[in-house]
C-alpha cells in the first residue's frame, strides 16, 4: 500500500495535478503538494503549518539551495530515491540539512565520508562543523589525523584555518611525527607570515619536542632564530626534555598514538598472601615505553630483583630514568631495571645505608634523600648518583632530618615535605642544582605522616596530611596550600596518567 500511494502521488505531480504551490530557484520551477512537502521535511511542515506568509503563496522562492540540489531533493520525497555523486554529494547534503530531510542528509554524510580524501578532507572538517554535522566533522577530523604527512602537502592544508590547524596538532591520536608536524606548522605559517607570524607561540605550544628525533631537533629547531626569540620557554622545555626525558610534566610530554610509546603506570611492591592484599609498600610510578598498548586490567612486568629484601614496613623508594628505566633502593642496595631488556642489574652501593628514605630524578641524577640508618635514627643528608660513573657521592644535606616524607620535582627544583623527625613535621624545603643550601617553604597544612606527592599543571598534589588531598603552587613569597579532597587514604601510591592524578593501595 506504500509502495502504490508513494506512486500515485508522484503520478500526480508528473502529470501536475491538484498541485498546489510551485518552488522556484534560479528561473527553474518545481510543481509540488504542500502536504507531501510537509510530510518529509521539518522546513515545510513549519512553513505551511505555523501561519508562515509563504503558506498563503502559490510560488515559494528558495534561495538557499541549487536548482539541480532541490530537484534531486523532491525527487526524493516523492520516490524515495536519489542519487549521490561526488559532483552533487556536498550541494545535496547543504540542501538537506537546510530543509531538515534526514534520510538524504545522512546519505550524503556516509557518502562524503567514505570518499575523503587528503585535498578534501580540511574542507569537510568545516562543513560539518558549519552544518551542524558531527558525524562528518569527526570522520573527515580522524582521515586527517590519520593521513596528516600527506594532508599538510596539500594546498588545501595552507589555505585551512588556525583552528583547523590546532584540532589537528593538539591530539594525540595525530599519526606523524613531530619533525612532520614542525614542518607542517612552519610550513602553514611562512604561506602567510605577515598574518600568521603572531601565532607561531601558540601553535608551536602543540609540538611536541620531547619526542623529536634529537639531532632534528638541535640541527633545525634550535637554530631557528624566530623560534627562538618568540619561543624561547619551550625551546628550553624542548632542550631539557631531549637531555633528560621524563623529567618534566607538560602537555608536550605526553606521547601521541603514532609515537608507539604509551604512558602506563607501574605499582611495585609485594601482597602479603595470608591476608590476599598488597603490602603497604607499594608505591607507584608513570613510565614511557614502547610495549605494546593492553587492556584496562592490570599485568604483571617482572618480579622484584633476586636478592632484593624490602622493609615489610614502610614502602622503598623508587624513580623513573629516562623514559623507562626504573630505579629503586633499599639500605645500600640500588637497582635498576630496564623494560626493553626486561632485566634487573645491581648499581653501585650508596655511601650510607638507609631506610625510609625517598629518591628523586633531576637533571639525570639521583638524589636520595634522608631516611633513617640501622638503628632508626633520622638521617639529614643526600646522597647522588651519576649514571654515566655509576657512582654516589655526597649532597647538600637537609636541613632537618627526616623519613618517610614526600617528595617532587616542579621547575628545575626538588619539594621535600613531612614525614618524620623525632616525631610529625609539617615543614617543606626545596632545592635546585647549585643551591649551597634547601629553601624554606611555607609549612603544610597540617603534619603528615606516610605522605606522597605528584605533580599536575605545575601544582604539587599531596595525599596523607589530615586525611585529605592538598594542592601546592609554588611562588615567590613561599607558595599557597589549598584541600582538593577529603577522605584519602594515607600511605598511598600516588601518580599522574594523561593529566589525572592516580591513587593506590594505602590504608585508611
Amino acid at each position: 500500500h506504500a509502495g502504490s500511494l508513494l506512486q500515485g502521488l508522484q503520478e500526480l505531480r508528473s502529470d501536475n495535478l491538484l498541485t498546489d504551490v510551485v518552488l522556484c530557484v534560479s528561473g527553474k520551477e518545481i510543481p509540488c503538494h504542500r502536504n507531501v512537502l510537509a510530510a518529509c521535511s521539518e522546513y515545510f511542515r513549519a512553513m505551511y503549518c505555523n501561519g508562515h506568509r509563504e503558506s498563503k503563496e502559490h510560488k515559494v522562492t528558495i534561495h538557499e539551495v541549487t536548482p539541480g540540489a532541490l530537484q534531486l531533493l523532491v525527487d526524493f520525497v516523492y520516490t524515495s530515491k536519489v542519487t549521490i555523486t561526488q559532483d552533487n554529494a556536498l550541494k545535496l547534503l547543504e540542501g538537506a540539512n537546510f530543509f531538515q530531510i534526514q534520510p538524504v542528509h545522512d546519505a550524503c554524510v556516509n557518502f562524503i565520508s567514505n570518499n575523503l580524501s587528503d585535498k578534501d578532507c580540511l574542507q569537510m572538517m568545516h562543513v560539518g562543523n558549519v552544518l551542524s554535522c558531527p558525524d562528518l566533522e569527526i570522520r573527515a577530523r580522524s582521515y586527517a589525523l590519520k593521513e596528516f604527512a600527506s594532508v599538510s602537502k596539500t594546498p588545501e592544508f595552507l589555505s585551512s584555518t588556525k583552528s583547523q590547524l590546532i584540532k589537528l596538532i593538539s591530539s594525540d591520536d595525530l599519526s606523524a611525527t613531530e619533525e612532520v608536524v614542525y614542518t607542517a606548522v612552519m610550513t602553514w605559517i611562512n604561506h602567510d607570515t605577515d598574518e600568521r607570524n603572531k601565532d607561531m607561540k601558540e601553535l608551536m605550544e602543540l609540538v611536541r619536542f620531547p619526542f623529536m628525533d634529537k639531532q632534528y631537533f638541535f640541527e633545525n629547531v634550535e637554530t631557528n632564530e624566530e623560534i627562538r626569540n618568540s619561543c624561547q620557554d619551550i625551546m628550553t622545555e624542548g632542550r631539557r626534555c631531549q637531555l633528560f626525558p621524563r623529567e618534566i610534566e607538560s602537555p608536550r610530554t605526553r606521547p601521541r598514538q603514532a609515537s608507539g610509546l604509551r604512558e602506563a603506570v607501574v605499582v611495585i611492591g609485594w601482597i602479603n598472601e595470608d591476608e590476599n592484599t598488597v603490602g603497604r609498600n607499594s608505591c607507584s610510578i608513570t613510565m614511557t615505553s614502547d610495549a605494546e598498548p593492553t587492556s584496562s586490567s592490570w599485568i604483571d612486568v617482572t618480579e622484584l630483583p633476586e636478592g632484593f629484601e624490602g622493609d615489610c614496613e614502610y614502602p622503598f623508594p623508587v624513580a623513573v630514568l629516562g623514559t623507562s628505566d626504573i630505579l629503586m633502593s633499599d639500605q645500600q642496595d640500588a637497582w635498576l631495571y630496564q623494560l626493553e631488556l626486561n632485566s634487573w642489574s645491581k648499581l653501585a652501593q650508596m655511601n650510607l645505608e638507609r631506610y625510609h628514605h625517598r629518591l628523586s630524578v633531576l637533571y639525570g641524577k639521583v638524589y636520595a634523600i634522608g631516611g633513617t640508618d640501622r638503628d632508626n635514627t633520622p638521617l639529614s643528608s643526600v646522597e647522588v648518583y651519576d649514571r654515566r660513573q655509576n657512582k654516589w657521592t655526597e649532597g647538600v644535606p637537609l636541613p632537618q632530618p627526616r623519613y618517610c616524607h614526600a617528595v617532587a620535582v616542579l621547575d628545575s627544583s626538588i619539594y621535600v615535605m613531612g614525614g618524620f623527625e623525632r616525631e610529625n613535621t609539617a615543614t617543606m624545603y626545596r632545592f635546585s642544582p647549585g643551591d649551597s643550601q634547601w629553601q624554606s617553604m611555607r609549612d603544610m597544612p597540617g603534619v603528615g605522616e606516610y605522605v606522597t606527592a605528584t605533580v599536575l599543571n605545575g601544582d604539587i598534589y599531596l595525599a596523607g596530611v589530615q586525611s585529605s588531598i592538598y594542592c601546592f603552587r609554588p611562588s615567590e613569597s613561599g607558595g599557597v596550600w589549598s584541600k582538593v579532597v577529603s577522605g584519602i587514604l594515607e600511605d598511598c601510591g600516588m601518580t599522574v596518567l594523561k593529566g589525572k592524578v592516580y591513587i593506590y593501595g594505602g590504608y585508611d
